[in-house]
């Protein structure tokens, strides 16, 4: 209904000229003459009643809107000095901000209902509930008891409602950790006879009063917002809509005036989730449930295309996917025809495949069909791609309204097999992707890499093929054609004819850059080979980027990336720190320099931001480098400050230690893959020791802690995962390929300590010229070994090499420093001795 009616005012001012003219022509005709009455009016000619339609009467508008009543003048000004007042907050002290307020809500008692239905008063409410205390707020709630329908409904006291129940939620989680509430007897503020309720048990008794509707008001435009926000309040969710305009909940038109009029109210950051009492919890699912059960099949289809109610079911579904997993199946099988059910093979539903092929080019239904692939179990994933995605994923992409929903299902795709399908599907259209604009595809691609952890080399050869860089010299250029997204040809052109304006960087290009550097090292060296191709110049220049700062930054961050390419990116930027940190976006690239940089070039950088102090100390941003940096601590107790930081960089160290050489290979960007692109597990080095003093048994397990038995247990899980059963050729072929190197591991490692055995054999006889029996047995065995058939040996993958390198080259360095240390301490040993004997001579002599 909604849509229609949109499509129909639209369409207004939009005919044909030569229609326009005719109509007009019938008008002037059809017009009877005016005259003249004298008392300063027109009356229509011909003595008969206007053709013209009677407009809607706008007193009475006014009278439905105002279904409390009307406001008195005098209120209306006053409360425009209140809003002005709370504008300027120019308070010396906080006892005259409670001193207003409490003055304010003296005016206000008994005009609360009144106050809320208008339409220049509910603004300043909103206003005034924001610089409240809990009381306050308590008190105001109190005062909507029984009338929350009315206001829900209500174009601007939906608004005021919206706000109290957000900041109410706050209040609720201040209670539970607390476990205290605010009596009447410490604030001097007028209230009626009775108990003042916490403000759980105010929200849960709004909750019972409207719960029975919340079915009818899914679909209205003023109480559909109160409902998303009861819902994220009641499931512990934050809300989102601090006051900034950048909400989830609030329209766009409601959150542009807090932006620019709320902003200074709520400084407070948003977070995640909220502690909620176990009452919230059964209250959701009674809401839910009265939602789900309330609905019928038709109306919930027809509302999953109603512009209104739509975020509500997106809502729902989220909300309960957390919460009560059967409930949302429910939800799903009532949208979707029993699409969660269990079939036989081959049976179609036309009606179903109708409907989903609907929501998948729906404005407004596409949403609904995202939100549904996010939550959906890996079981109902696979029916999707088997039953509507599978060979129609290059074709969808390219649709102005499905591709949105192929981005969501590539992001959420669930198994390394099932990937590589997709991936493979639509790898030959990545240059048509870039050509007919849609970058969307390609970062969802690349995502879904990284979440899923396969097709790294793929989709790498794809991107370079796709941006025509296949030789050395183009791949420099990588980062620039990725970044701009456009082919190598194109980005040559524009930089020769407009080499001195600067290029606007795209958004989808800096955030494909950021997953890339979060691929392994091998996979992402493109990215890094093509930064260290550019001038300094040039990268410095994209720190002040608004988009190109988040590309620099993702190298800084990036668990992938070598430490020594972190380092010599930030000294690439020394002597040019100090220009960061005055501008809006550098200074949030010295933040992450400053957070990955060791002692001494964290000196380095204090010493050049303390050169340039009075400059920074001027500067909004500069300010906040100058205090996270502790410039004026490293400038009055420099020794104070070095021991600080050489604190935190011990502590670091001292979990390096503790849980081994693991964290190390992460933060270095040690991780190997597979010849497939997918990652292995395999990767970690050999286990600490000291893990097993704190209890965790043998420490971080690497490869050799995985008996043969667990790896038999697993392959038996995965051969009976539903997702592989739907897919029974690749699913046998994934079966084959984990066996084989299961084997290939274990030989290889029988393998390797059986050399490892002879070496050591070999050098106690160079050391003591003697061999034992037992050790020429093994010798025996060994060589027998070497003369087996070559046809009984399998070719052992590089990877797997790699790993028992990086394991064995741990080893040496332990074995080197402990040798060093024994070596030491001889040394020392025989200095004292030498000494000893010294003195003993001179002892003598005398």
């Amino acid at each position: 209904m909604a849509v229609a009616e949109k499509r129909a005012r639209g369409s207004r001012g939009k005919k044909n000229k030569s229609v326009k003219e005719q109509d007009q022509g019938q008008r002037d005709n059809a017009k009877p003459a005016k005259t003249f009455q004298g008392n300063g009016h027109y009356s229509e000619g011909g003595g008969g009643e206007s053709s013209r339609p009677a407009r809607p009467d706008r007193r009475a508008q006014i009278d439905n809107a105002a279904i409390f009543g009307f406001i008195d003048p005098e209120v209306q000004q006053y409360f425009k000095g209140v809003e002005k007042t709370l504008d300027e907050m120019n308070f010396e002290a906080v006892e005259e901000i409670q001193l207003f307020l409490e003055n304010v809500y003296t005016e206000v008692q008994g005009k609360e209902l009144v106050l809320a239905t208008d339409h220049s008063c509910s603004l300043v409410l909103e206003k005034l509930l924001r610089a409240s205390n809990d009381f306050q707020l308590r008190v105001f709630f109190d005062k909507f008891n029984g009338n929350f329908l009315k206001l829900f409904t209500h174009r601007f006291a939906s608004h005021v409602c919206q706000t109290l129940i957000t900041l109410c939620a706050d209040v609720v989680e201040r209670e539970v950790k607390s476990n205290e509430i605010k009596t009447k007897e410490e604030h001097d503020v007028p209230q009626e006879d009775g108990v003042l309720l916490s403000a759980e048990n105010l929200i849960l008794n709004m909750c019972n009063q409207t719960r029975e509707e919340f079915t009818a008001l899914i679909s209205d435009p003023f109480a559909s917002h109160i409902i998303r926000v009861i819902l994220h309040v009641l499931a512990g969710r934050s809300v989102a809509d601090d006051g900034t305009g950048k909400g989830n909940v609030r329209s766009k038109k409601s959150a542009k005036y807090n932006d620019a009029n709320n902003s200074k109210l709520n400084a407070n950051s948003a977070r995640p989730t909220r502690l909620v009492p176990p009452s919230f919890k059964e209250m959701l699912r009674t809401i839910t449930s009265t939602m789900t059960n309330g609905l019928s099949d038709s109306i919930v289809r027809s509302l999953a295309v109603h512009q209104v109610a739509n975020p509500v079911l997106q809502l729902l579904l989220e909300v309960l996917a957390k919460d009560d997993e059967a409930t949302k199946d429910g939800l799903v099988d009532k949208l979707l025809m029993d699409i969660t059910k269990e079939e036989e093979p081959g049976y179609k539903n036309n009606d179903r495949d109708a409907y989903v092929e609907t929501l998948l080019r729906d404005q407004v239904g596409s949403h609904l069909l995202e939100k549904i692939l996010q939550v959906a179990s890996p079981t109902l994933f696979q029916k999707f791609y088997t039953s509507y995605f599978r060979g129609r994923l290059a074709k969808l992409s390219f649709h102005p309204v499905a591709n949105y929903v192929i981005q969501q299902f590539f992001v959420h795709a669930k198994t390394p097999i099932q990937l590589e399908m997709m991936v493979t599907e639509v790898l030959p259209e990545f240059e048509n992707f870039l050509k007919f604009g849609r970058p969307g595809v390609l970062r969802a691609v690349v995502e879904a890499c990284k979440n899923v952890g396969a097709c790294y080399k793929d989709v790498i050869k794809g991107l370079c093929n796709a941006f025509h860089t296949q030789t050395p010299v183009e791949r420099k250029e990588f980062i620039h054609v990725v970044l701009n997204m456009e082919t190598y040809e194109s980005f040559l052109e524009r930089r020769e004819s407009q080499e001195s304006t600067k290029p606007k960087f795209h958004p989808q290009g800096a955030v494909t850059l950021q997953l890339i550097l979060q691929y392994p090292e091998e996979h992402s060296k493109i990215v890094i080979d093509s930064y260290f191709a550019q001038k300094d110049e040039l990268m410095y220049s994209w720190t002040l980027d608004p988009v190109g700062s988040h590309v620099i930054e993702a190298f800084l961050t990036s668990p992938t990336v070598n430490l020594k390419v972190k380092r010599k990116i930030l000294r690439s930027f020394l002597g040019k720190y100090h220009q960061m940190a005055l501008d809006r976006f550098g200074g949030h690239t010295v933040d992450k320099c400053w957070a990955v940089s060791d002692i001494e070039m964290k000196e380095k950088i204090a010493q050049e931001l303390l050169e340039h102090e009075h400059a920074l100390s001027q500067s909004y941003y500069g300010k906040f480098i100058l205090r996270n940096c502790k410039i004026d601590q490293f400038k009055r107790k420099k020794e104070e400050w070095v021991e600080r930081e050489k604190g935190i960089e011990r502590k670091k160290d001292m979990f390096k230690e503790i849980l081994g050489d693991a964290v190390l290979a992460t933060a270095h960007g040690k991780q190997t893959t597979a010849s497939d692109g997918t990652d292995r597990h395999a990767d970690l080095p050999a286990p600490n020791p000291k893990m097993a003093d704190l209890g965790f048994g043998g420490g971080i397990a690497g490869v050799k802690t995985v008996t043969e038995k667990k790896k038999k247990k697993k392959s038996k899980k995965d051969s009976e995962d539903p997702d592989k059963l739907l897919i029974v050729d690749e699913g046998e072929e994934n079966k084959v390929r984990e066996k084989y190197k299961s084997d290939e591991i274990d030989k290889l490692f029988k393998k390797r300590s059986h050399g490892k055995g002879a070496s050591s054999k070999k050098r106690s006889i160079d050391e003591d010229g003697e061999m034992s029996s037992a050790s020429e047995s093994e010798a025996d065995d060994e060589s027998e070994r070497e003369e087996e058939p070559k046809k009984k040996k399998k070719k052992v993958a590089k990877d797997l090499e790699s790993v028992l390198d990086a394991i064995d080259a741990t080893k040496k360095k332990k074995k080197k420093a402990k040798k060093a240390k024994a070596e030491e301490k001889s040394e020392d040993k025989k200095k004292s001795s030498k000494k000893d004997k010294d003195s003993k001579k001179r002892k003598f002599m005398s």
